[in-house]
């Protein structure tokens, strides 16, 4: 008897059921954009992007674009339900692609607003599929929720600040969004990649939703401290985030082991979360507030995080395991520079003298590195390019 191979899914339906080949592209353009400015000015090109714009950037367009693109391919897998619709697509496109136009033009408010939009979108997608689904999330994505509300409250009080705490929205969407997503997917990724593990958490069982409810709970504990911050006792808010976060990357994470396998990358992968440790101590400790602990946070942990889980994603579904699988330069160097542009940004501070001239360096260690991560890995988004078990 003769077994057919069933037919390849059509490009169509590859990408509604991987979005993250259409947003990694944009997420990228926003990295890009959001320091490009900076290096441009020490060449004597004034673009006039204000720090906070730089910030909003990198933050509301180069870090959601990556999350929207892993979440809306990952969430359907899951909780075993259908994948995006077309016109959930399209709409998370748009959103996704006018919030970095926007702000890179700018147009502040307009692209506060379309993120706000992109926020709602991204969590309709998923309460719709929760209330369909075949599985229970896994436990650890109980700070999904804390880093979507983080997402929509921060947007809507930067909007429409509130007088006794003007701060909130802002520390909300550049802390909070991306500290909750990387305690939900970097507790799937992290002991996988780091250190091998292989299976899926236990997801039914009373334990398991047990786990989900105290989980929850640390996450609102986490949420509790920015409005801690923004009411005047900054050092508090900040000393019970760096608590709550080395509490879950060493004692749940176990992230203080060394990785099982001498992959360049892999160990770039840790050093990410140490990083977002490393830099929430350091805004406790040090007086507030602190340029160095927040780029430490934001290029070293955010920042390479993103491009790693970006580059197992892309090599993973599109059937180019080699990249990953040894230290290949094509994958190597691009992170390696992104980590080197975090020891120059931080040493710009320390060395006021050399300031300007170590920011510029910085920004072009992380350009090249993008930019090169684009040249290789872009390109193998394409929905021609499939591994096999897809």
């Amino acid at each position: 008897m003769t077994v057919t191979a069933p037919d390849p899914p059509s490009w169509r339906e590859l990408l509604l059921e991987e979005p993250f080949r259409l947003f990694f592209p944009i997420g990228v353009v926003a990295a890009l954009a959001g320091v490009a400015p900076w290096v441009l000015s020490f060449a004597g090109v004034q673009i006039g992007m204000a720090g906070y714009g730089h910030g909003m950037v990198q933050v509301l367009g180069f870090e959601m674009a990556f999350a929207v693109g892993f979440l809306m391919t990952a969430m359907p897998r899951f909780l075993e339900v259908p994948g995006t619709r077309m016109g959930e697509l399209v709409l998370g496109l748009a959103l996704c692609a006018g919030t970095v136009s926007a702000l890179s033009l700018q147009y502040t408010v307009i692209g506060q607003g379309l993120f706000l939009a992109l926020s709602m979108h991204l969590l309709v997608f998923v309460l719709r599929r929760l209330r369909g689904r075949g599985d229970d999330p896994p436990p650890y994505f109980a700070f999904l929720p804390i880093g979507l509300l983080s997402a929509i409250l921060g947007t809507a009080l930067i909007l429409w600040p509130i007088e006794v705490l003007p701060r909130l929205g802002v520390i909300l969407v550049e802390q909070g969004v991306m500290l909750s997503f990387i305690l939900a997917v970097g507790s799937h990724l992290g002991p996988r990649l780091i250190y091998g593990h292989r299976g899926f958490p236990e997801t039914t069982t009373p334990a398991a939703h047990k786990r989900l409810r105290r989980l929850f709970g640390v996450g609102l504990l986490l949420l509790f401290s920015f409005p801690l911050e923004a009411a005047g006792f900054a050092r508090a808010g900040v000393l019970l985030r760096a608590v709550i976060v080395t509490w879950y990357l060493f004692g749940v994470l176990k992230m203080y082991r060394t990785p099982t396998q001498a992959l360049v990358h892999v160990h770039l992968f840790r050093l990410s979360f140490l990083s977002v440790a490393a830099g929430l101590w350091l805004a406790a400790l040090v007086p507030y507030p602190n340029n160095a602990s927040m780029h430490l946070m934001f290029v070293g942990g955010f920042g390479l995080m993103t491009f790693v889980v970006a580059t197992r994603v892309t090599v993973g579904h599109g059937g180019f395991e080699e990249l990953w699988d040894s230290n290949r330069m094509a994958t190597v160097a691009p992170l390696m520079l992104i980590a080197l542009s975090v020891p120059t940004r931080l040493a710009a501070d320390a060395l006021p003298y050399f300031y300007v001239e170590l920011l510029a360096a910085a920004g072009i260690l992380w350009l090249a590195g993008v930019a090169l991560w684009g040249l290789v890995f872009v390109p193998k988004l394409a929905p021609w390019h499939v591994a096999p078990d897809d």
